[in-house]
């Protein structure tokens, strides 16, 4: 950790990009500063304190500073390796959010819970309507209709993946099948260890690798394995065996040989994309998921914010650091509230369910891109 640290040169290029840096100007709170801490504490420099957890876990984790690091400074990674230092400092709130999510069995109860005693016009209640407590109609082999097959690719639900983003994994799974792919979605598939990482706790994040590599492995001889939520698929794509193969779904569809086999109905709605910082910074899967929505005849396409933005979700931080999420959320709430589009569309579940939280009542409708692909899809 020591070593990958000391390729930063504190050069500053990543303070613009920053948003906790942008929204205080405090150099503890840019990359910089984050990395300078993680080196006091790593060489025992620092006494671990309440403070040196803020710092570190107040990071969103959106990797921006990675795109434009002249070094290649693995910040995220560096992160990682720091909360695992002050993790003694981590409250039991904490603890136990991280643990009941990426369980899905205690992650639906928790959801179940929420929707049950919060109001549905509150911000907690908004997110929640979201949730589907229906498990998808997910079969372990997929196979399309025919003897035309591309390929044989598995696919990753995630551990929120069946409660808040079950009709992204069915669209999936339909455009997939009409483009000519067999598709296999194992069974004992875990979590992907990104909450417990991003948490501190490496063994369980370490543990949830290697089982989630020998499930795919022996699914059989597969030439990607996609994800639907980004921020699962940032920490997929880091899998020292699985991570080769891992590919977003829309990147994944977006390909050539793939999008050329899709049609869709048209659709003469407005539509406004949220890019999240995991799908841009470390997939690079943004252009890959216009080029989709573009193929939907008479849909008008607008982003949603400035790109390169946080919207302050990061993974969890939205629920246990609200005031700073909300902060960077405002310029987004503002354009939605301006443009009033028909569809909100994010491939990331936490930045979604905070822009739904924070926008006025009104008739859009939130979902994974997929989702809307899906719908439109011209099926044979």
């Amino acid at each position: 950790m020591l070593s990958e640290a000391a390729r930063c040169v504190k050069c500053g290029l990543c303070l613009a990009v920053c948003p906790t840096y942008r929204l205080g100007a405090s150099e503890t709170r840019s990359p910089r500063g984050r990395i300078a801490l993680v080196q006091a504490l790593s060489r025992r420099q620092l006494a671990v304190d309440d403070y040196c957890y803020e710092v570190l876990g107040s990071c969103l984790m959106c990797r921006r500073c990675e795109a434009v690091c002249p070094s290649e400074v693995p910040v995220g990674q560096l992160m990682d390796g720091g909360r695992e230092l002050v993790r003694s400092r981590q409250g039991w709130k904490e603890r136990l959010l991280i643990a009941m999510l990426s369980r899905r069995f205690w992650g639906r109860l928790l959801a179940r819970t929420g929707r049950a005693v919060l109001s549905a016009s509150a911000p907690k209640g908004k997110m929640l309507a979201q949730a589907r407590f229906e498990t998808p109609a997910l079969d372990e082999v997929h196979c399309p209709g025919g003897s035309d097959v591309l390929g044989r690719v598995g696919l990753f639900t995630g551990c929120t993946g069946s409660l808040f983003d079950g009709a992204a994994l069915e669209g999936a799974i339909a455009l997939l099948l009409q483009a000519g792919y067999a598709v296999r979605v194992p069974r004992n598939q875990v979590c992907c260890g990104a909450l417990d990482a991003h948490g501190g706790n490496a063994a369980r994040a370490a543990r949830l690798l290697s089982a989630n590599q020998a499930v795919f492995a022996s699914a059989g001889e597969l030439e990607a394995v996609l994800s639907i939520a980004s921020g699962c698929g940032a920490h997929l794509a880091g899998y020292p065996a699985l991570g080769k193969k891992h590919r977003d779904i829309c990147t994944f569809l977006a390909q050539e040989q793939v999008i050329s086999r899709l049609r869709f109905r048209p659709l003469e709605k407005r539509a406004l994309v949220h890019l999240p910082c995991t799908l841009e910074n470390v997939l690079h899967g943004a252009e890959a998921v216009l080029r989709l929505l573009r193929r939907i005849p008479g849909l008008q396409i607008e982003e949603a914010g400035k790109r390169g933005d946080c919207c302050g979700a990061g993974g969890t931080a939205f629920l246990l650091r609200p005031a700073m999420a909300d902060s960077l959320r405002q310029p987004f709430v503002q354009r939605l509230g301006a443009l009033s589009p028909d569809y909100v569309l994010s491939s990331n579940v936490s930045c979604r369910l905070h822009l739904q939280a924070g926008a006025d009542a009104g008739g859009a409708n939130y979902m994974h891109p997929v989702t809307l692909l899906a719908r439109q899809l011209i099926r044979s």
